[in-house]
């Protein structure tokens, strides 16, 4: 491991850290109003909550059952508990400081009102959690035309485009049933899976058998992958590509597949592979496989170096990991650190469509952003 990425850790943990102390400090001040004085017992609770989440992927190889999967879904909760809590308390600070200004600082503080105020806060949190679970559990199908040039072997091709299932204990195979019947349904010629298939430990995949689902998809041309950055966060993606093979996927590690004399596939490493030991290929290298008379689609994980995509002549380009944000308000931040963090985008011949993902990453909620599958119908021009 570089040690740009023991940097990150430590300034991630840092910031972490600072975040569920503010969160904590001001709920035992509104829960001490409630005579609950035992501090001891509360910031002990407190730094299990907190540390749940690396606890949970520390020992998921070793537990498993009921008890540790509900332990798994309180951890990645925690995670959503923390950004709302935030937004909450900073509201209440704004409220604050406008209180102070006004002279009702005294009423501000009043331990009733900060009795109610963390009621108000809990009941919020509640419908938050309510609300976003339903919405992570809506599946919704998007679908986009592109018209080509190129020749293709009917008058249109349609492609299944899915990412971001983050697969393991809480994203199962009960979910995976869902996507399989769905696209079974849509009757597809392509299947392309755009990275994070699986969340980190392949070992769950293979426990809960999900390559045998895949298998069951029904694909004219076969189904496609890159990879996403969690597959390289455990540094063991090469037994994640020979778990996702086990299931008739076709998984491109800065390579070129060709669907008889009409498609491309490239799919690209993902450009975190760079920080684990790797170094993806340019498009200049992969390119020079590559016959620009056929029509080409690139797998990449994240829908980043797009002049590049469009200078070399890729006609689709399909990526993730955006989640579109997943919740708010994470989707106000992917909108500025990407061009298209979602959706569809289009600069001459070149087409770029970002989905939101099939699955759920921490916490399985979604609020101002959707569980989907893209259809994309490529259409070949009259007169060719």
């Amino acid at each position: 491991m570089k040690v740009i990425n023991y940097i990150f850790i430590i300034l991630f943990l840092g910031i972490y850290g600072l975040i569920n102390f503010y969160i904590g400090l001001r709920a035992y001040k509104a829960l001490s109003n409630l005579c609950i004085s035992n501090g001891i017992l509360y910031w002990g609770f407190f730094v299990i909550l907190a540390s749940s989440t690396f606890v949970v992927r520390i020992f998921d190889n070793k537990f498993r059952g009921k008890f540790f999967y509900i332990f798994e879904l309180i951890s990645n909760y925690w995670l959503a508990i923390l950004v709302y809590s935030l937004v909450i308390l900073l509201f209440y600070d704004i409220i604050g400081i406008i209180a102070k200004i006004f002279g009702l600082n005294e009423f501000w503080i009043n331990p009733k009102i900060m009795i109610i105020r963390l009621l108000v806060s809990t009941c919020v949190l509640i419908l938050i959690f309510i609300y976003g679970n339903m919405k992570a559990k809506d599946i919704v199908i998007s679908e986009y035309e592109i018209r080509t040039d190129k020749k293709l072997p009917k008058e249109e091709l349609k492609i299944v485009l899915a990412s971001d299932f983050h697969l393991g204990n809480i994203i199962n195979e009960r979910r995976l049933k869902i996507f399989i019947n769905k696209v079974n349904e849509i009757d597809p010629d392509i299947v392309l899976l755009a990275g994070d298939i699986i969340d980190e430990n392949h070992e769950i995949f293979d426990r809960l058998e999900m390559d045998k689902l895949f298998k069951e998809l029904k694909v004219k041309y076969g189904i496609f992958a890159c990879l996403g950055n969690h597959e390289y966060f455990r540094e063991n993606t090469d037994e994640i590509k020979k778990s996702l093979e086990r299931g008739n996927i076709k998984v491109l590690r800065d390579e070129v597949a060709d669907i008889g004399d009409f498609l491309t596939i490239i799919g690209r490493e993902d450009v975190v592979f760079n920080r684990f030991g790797g170094k993806r290929k340019s498009i200049d290298e992969l390119f020079k496989a590559v016959d620009k008379n056929r029509y080409i689609i690139l797998l990449d994980h994240q829908p980043k170096e797009i002049d590049e995509a469009i200078h070399y002549g890729v006609d689709l380009q399909v990526s993730g990991h955006t989640h579109k944000g997943q919740f708010f308000p994470i989707n106000l931040f992917t909108k500025r650190l990407f061009v298209n963090d979602y959706g569809y985008y289009a600069k001459g011949e070149y087409n770029l469509i970002v989905t939101s993902g099939f699955g759920t990453w921490g916490p399985p909620i979604r609020i101002g952003s959707r569980s989907e599958i893209v259809v994309i119908k490529v259409i070949q021009k009259q007169g060719i």
